[in-house]
């Protein structure tokens, strides 16, 4: 999902979505797409909106041996993060689903392709940013609840890392309540937000939880800063090793 624009991080990406910001000479979406490309994904789904052309001239239609195929979100800034309803008519099957803003391990993506479970999201430790999406389970690692507004974090296991799988079915049910929100003029809801409703009706979503893994989202000239000086450097270490 890159339709965002990214307005809390103007200075960085005034002419640019947000996905576009580099990090160690390489934007963001590339480097998602690398970390796509070495677990063996053939195609993937780009949801635009703010700059679609700039998106488009950067990744192009075949990424690392990569299909790209695009879908412009023309209304991105009134429809919160839902964009994965209007690619509903393209996906065939299962899904990774990840968000644009993203600096992370490569190792998330076979976490979740390695997991038993059809329908899985990936947590991580707390980034402690003010913005973190905290998540609950049960004992068996079923998700029960998400929000920023989870009163205590002592009841969290982690944060919301914004890399999930998702099955074609669990999509489907996805789609009927966001379809619904969206007849009621809720477009402003996160996706997040109906995956939880979703999961309530029938096929659950587990979480996966990595204590350790390095991570972060960039939402804000803050993020951009420890993305470049400490979280980058980790995720280069450790995969040097």
């Amino acid at each position: 999902m890159a339709a965002g624009r990214g307005l809390r991080l103007q200075s960085l990406a005034k002419e640019i979505p947000k996905c576009l910001i580099e990090i160690g000479k390489k934007t963001l979406l590339e480097r998602s797409l690398d970390n796509l490309a070495e677990s063996g994904i053939k195609e993937a789904v780009i949801m635009t909106g703010f700059k679609d052309k700039s998106v488009r001239k950067k990744i192009g239609k075949n990424y690392k041996g990569i299909k790209i195929i695009y879908i412009k979100n023309k209304e991105y800034q009134k429809t919160g993060s839902m964009s994965l309803f209007m690619a509903k008519n393209l996906i065939k099957g299962d899904i990774l689903l990840l968000e644009c803003d993203l600096l992370y391990e490569k190792r998330a993506i076979n976490i979740l392709l390695e997991s038993g479970r059809k329908n899985v999201i990936l947590a991580a430790g707390f980034l402690d940013s003010g913005d973190d999406v905290y998540i609950r389970v049960d004992k068996n690692n079923k998700l029960i609840d998400l929000g920023k507004d989870i009163s205590k974090k002592e009841k969290a296991i982690g944060a919301l890392v914004g890399i999930s799988k998702f099955s074609k079915s669990f999509l489907k049910r996805y789609c009927e309540f966001a379809e619904n929100d969206y007849s009621k003029g809720r477009k402003k809801r996160h996706y997040e937000e109906v995956v939880l409703d979703a999961s309530g009706q029938g096929e659950p979503v587990f979480v996966e939880m990595r204590g350790d893994l390095n991570w972060i989202e960039i939402d804000n000239e803050k993020d951009f800063k420890r993305a470049k000086k400490e979280i980058y450097p980790r995720i280069k270490n450790y995969e040097k090793n």
